[in-house]
């Protein structure tokens, strides 16, 4: 959510940190913080398997990959330099290769995957520039005066951004998305979607999860700036065994329940609901409130990701009452074949 405001930075505090900025840090790295985007990655690579299911051809789903690597491309240049789509659409057809191995090797390598692009992004931080930026000082008048307020500046901007991003992609993001997927196919294979995990796998998943986040509470607490660094790491890691759990908590749902069919609408339009959420919340903040950028605290941000999270659940099962598909749900099937 930060990004939107300012993506060159994300969230910017206060020298003097306020206490409800603390406290929704601490909430974040203890319970959100990349979880979402990890099951959503997850959840993905399931996606793949049923679809070979149905094909029983991994050329056949080929063509929608390559479609959502398109809208990844065209959301990154025009509307907001995020790289999840293309990521994703790369990563995929990486993780095409993986459909026919064992689950041993599928596992192995997810998880490999993910602690050496965790480990190099804890590497890259801890070696990069470790200038602290805060809201201020003048170093974020600088960094405001460069953010986008029309359209030109906007595409320019998104432009610069987002060719660091493509950059990125083959040394660290596609990797992490490619192990992440990986688990995703493992678990769909094993039942953990529809069954949860095994109860010692479960013990073991809530203990990695307790004392990796005790880890960044920690991290967060003292501040050691030699070791800080670790904590975008550890967070990766955390996530996905973060994911893990709310998968087998997500089995704990009637599937009857208005709840899960709520998250089921969400998921049925869940490019739709992503890319138009870039589109309201660049809106907003490039057009309607772009003074947010220098104002918002933590705490605004939160209640922003609420009300779009509110947004969507009611949005989506709307929706498809009158619809069958979203429209960019529509076009992925119509130009992916």
């Amino acid at each position: 959510m930060y990004y939107f405001g300012l993506f060159e930075t994300g969230y910017v505090g206060l020298s003097q940190a306020h206490v409800g900025d603390e406290i929704t840090e601490y909430i974040n790295v203890l319970l959100l913080d990349g979880r979402f985007r990890s099951l959503f990655c997850m959840l993905f690579g399931a996606a793949l398997v049923i679809q070979h299911e149905k094909s029983n051809d991994v050329s056949a789903l080929k063509p929608r990959l390559k479609c959502l690597i398109i809208f990844g491309i065209l959301h990154g240049f025009l509307v907001w330099p995020g790289d999840i789509l293309l990521s994703y659409g790369l990563a995929g057809l990486l993780a095409l290769g993986y459909l026919h191995r064992n689950q041993a090797t599928v596992l192995f390598h997810g998880f490999a995957m993910v602690l050496v692009s965790s480990a190099l992004l804890a590497a890259f931080m801890l070696f990069g520039d470790g200038e602290t930026i805060y809201r201020d000082s003048s170093a974020f008048d600088d960094i405001l005066l460069r953010a986008p307020t029309d359209l030109i500046s906007l595409l320019i901007h998104n432009a610069s951004m987002f060719a660091i991003m493509i950059l990125m992609l083959p040394i660290l993001t596609i990797w992490n998305s490619l192990g992440v997927m990986l688990i995703g196919v493992y678990c769909y294979r094993a039942g953990v979607f529809s069954g949860g995990l095994a109860k010692p796998d479960l013990l073991r998943v809530i203990v990695i999860v307790g004392m990796m986040s005790l880890a960044s509470t920690l991290l967060l607490y003292f501040e050691p700036k030699q070791l800080s660094a670790l904590n975008d790491g550890i967070v990766w890691v955390n996530a996905v065994f973060g994911a893990l759990l709310i998968t087998h908590l997500n089995t704990w749902l009637s599937p009857m329940s208005w709840l899960s069919n709520w998250l089921s609408a969400i998921g049925k339009l869940a490019l739709t609901c992503y890319l138009l959420q870039s589109l309201v919340l660049v809106t907003f903040f490039v057009w309607i409130a772009p003074e947010a950028r220098a104002k918002f605290n933590r705490v605004d941000y939160l209640q922003v990701a609420l009300v779009g999270v509110g947004l969507q659940l009611l949005f989506a099962p709307i929706y498809l009452k009158c619809f069958q598909q979203g429209p960019f749900e529509w076009l992925l099937r119509k130009y992916g074949h």
